[in-house]
């Protein structure tokens, strides 16, 4: 079937919905007279069925399209969005009219960039003192440089004075030593010679071949020299116990503390160094975060003024977010108006390729797949209608707001077909869309209308002698319109499209042959339900329709009265 034939078939479909409310409306009101008749006067039930037959049709066998009718709003394929950019709050102080088709490089709103230009200001001379700052503490490393070098090699000059006049002293010592031994030994040369002498002496004296005198005057020069001997020894014996020792500590004590010193003007110039290094670092930190504040501020200040990156037609974020709560009370953008951090500015659509943006029900969209045609009808451009396929379903289930917080719709994306007269479109154009989920074939199906549910049973109202009872039937597949009778039900029967009035229904329990037709059977309580191997096939199950929640009627499904206790 072409786009031609399925598009009138809609339209058809449309149409013949509103002839069925309008004679569902009618057939309401008669039935309301006919009770009325009925319980004065006692009509037969021939005439009560005749009054209704308008909402009475059969089960039809053959083929019906499963299609989803979903409304949204069309939104071009690619746009580019412009955000407010800066990190506060700013106030539009000018902007371009909406609708007005813009070039490359054209200025689509400015903000309100004093307060940025002030704080540029005021950093940029923040800036010029931390560089400064920055040149004192790294003039002040380089000479605190130039001292330690000089410490350092007075102190390592120190050190080699002291080992010099340590190996001065050693030589001196062994020169010292020799010298005293030298003296000790002509002393003890002296002795010999005078003792040997003195004893010639005492031989002499007896023989008085020398006098007195001279006798005197030798013994005087041995006892001179024994005395000279005694000195020379200990001399030897005061040095090399006091004066050698003493001495040779304290020019190891000498060598010792100039090489403290040493390490301790390394160990100086290490921590001066650190820390003017640290100054430094400091500084240069100081300096990059002014700079890299400066550069931000600089970015927030080019960032006031909103530009066209390419070609497209103008429309304000509060039109494309007018459900937003607070686009919605402040009303569309205007000068005065303040944006927040990250506020949709511009949007500069693509019209050349247009998206059709539309809810599904949370039953519904678990059947639809990228890939799948649909038809989408546009109001603002004369109702006229465009073919697509399905792009995208959304991952999130999105709630219906404060107005209905328990709805849960899916967002489905419809691609239009190229080579179609989209120039009328625009973005935010609401629109309809319907999406062929399949075809089902050679079936027994009713309207929905037709299909209530009673806990785990399905089932119709069919006539029985006037009035109508409840036959217990198993769905198949479904569309808005149509629903699959897979068993309980032949083609050709009839059966009730809308909801019985109370005096209308048979009272009575369910029928087990019906329900074993119908593929039900009774649990240990003697409560219908499905078996394991048929619930495959019910509503909501993979492959089957979706699920109606006990309580809540699914589109089209309704909740019909608790299962008599006979």
């Amino acid at each position: 079937m072409d786009s031609a034939n399925r598009l009138a078939l809609i339209r058809c479909s449309r149409r013949g919905g509103t002839i069925l409310l309008v004679i569902m409306l009618l057939a309401a009101v008669a039935a309301i007279v006919g009770a009325a008749v009925y319980f004065r006067s006692g009509p037969s039930d021939q005439d009560s069925v005749s009054a209704s037959t308008a909402d009475i049709v059969p089960a039809d066998f053959g083929s019906f399209e499963i299609l989803t009718l979903a409304t949204g709003e069309l939104e071009s394929k690619e746009r580019i969005e412009l955000r407010n950019q800066l990190d506060k709050v700013a106030t539009i102080v000018e902007i371009i009219p909406e609708g007005t088709f813009v070039q490359a490089g054209d200025v689509l709103i400015r903000l309100n960039a004093d307060a940025i230009k002030d704080s540029i200001d005021s950093e940029e001379l923040a800036l010029v003192e931390a560089t400064n700052e920055l040149a004192a503490a790294r003039a002040s490393l380089e000479i605190q440089i130039s001292e330690n070098e000089s410490k350092l090699r007075k102190a390592e000059l120190a050190v080699e004075i002291a080992q010099l006049a340590l190996e001065q002293w050693k030589a001196e010592d062994k020169l010292q030593i020799e010298k005293l031994q030298l003296d000790i030994d002509q002393a003890q040369r002296q002795v010999d010679r005078w003792s040997k002498k003195y004893e010639k002496n005492l031989e002499l004296i007896k023989q008085k071949f020398i006098s007195q005198d001279q006798f005197d005057q030798e013994e005087i020069a041995k006892i001179n020299a024994d005395a000279e001997l005694t000195r020379a020894q200990r001399n030897l014996e005061v040095y090399t116990k006091f004066t050698r020792q003493r001495e040779a500590k304290q020019k190891q004590s000498d060598l010792d503390e100039a090489r403290a010193e040493l390490e301790r003007v390394k160990q100086e110039n290490q921590i001066n160094i650190t820390s003017r290094q640290a100054n430094v670092t400091n500084r240069e930190r100081m300096v990059q975060r002014r700079e890299q504040r400066l550069a931000e501020l600089r970015q927030q200040y080019d960032y006031c003024t909103v530009v066209a990156p390419s070609p497209g037609l103008v429309v304000y974020g509060s039109t494309v977010q007018s459900d937003n709560w607070r686009n919605s009370s402040e009303g569309p953008f205007q000068v005065g108006r303040s944006v927040g951090p990250n506020d949709l500015l511009i949007v500069l659509p693509d019209t050349s390729q247009m998206v059709a943006k539309v809810k599904v029900h949370e039953s519904l969209a678990g059947r639809i797949r990228p890939g799948q045609r649909a038809e989408v009808k546009v109001d603002a451009v004369g109702n006229r209608v465009f073919t697509g396929q399905v792009e995208s379903v959304g991952v999130m289930a999105e709630t219906g707001g404060w107005r209905d917080p328990n709805r849960r719709e899916y967002s489905v994306r419809i691609t239009l077909d190229p080579d179609q007269q989209t120039d009328e479109l625009k973005p935010s154009m609401r629109c309809e869309a319907h999406i062929r989920l399949g075809t089902v074939e050679d079936v027994v199906h009713v309207p929905v209308q037709a299909v209530f549910m009673d806990g785990p049973v399905t089932y119709v109202y069919v006539p029985r002698g006037g009035k109508f009872a409840r036959l217990p039937v198993q769905l198949g597949r479904r569309s808005d319109t149509r629903a699959e009778i897979v068993a309980g039900l032949e083609a050709g029967q009839p059966v009730l499209v809308r909801a019985p009035e109370p005096g209308e229904v048979i009272s009575e329990p369910w029928d087990e042959s019906q329900l074993a037709s119908a593929g039900y059977i009774l649990d240990e309580q003697g409560n219908p339900t499905l078996p394991m191997m048929n619930r495959s096939r019910r509503p909501g199950m993979p492959g089957a329709a979706p699920a109606m929640q006990p309580g809540r009627a699914s589109p089209g499904t309704r909740r019909g009265p608790q299962r008599s206790q006979g």
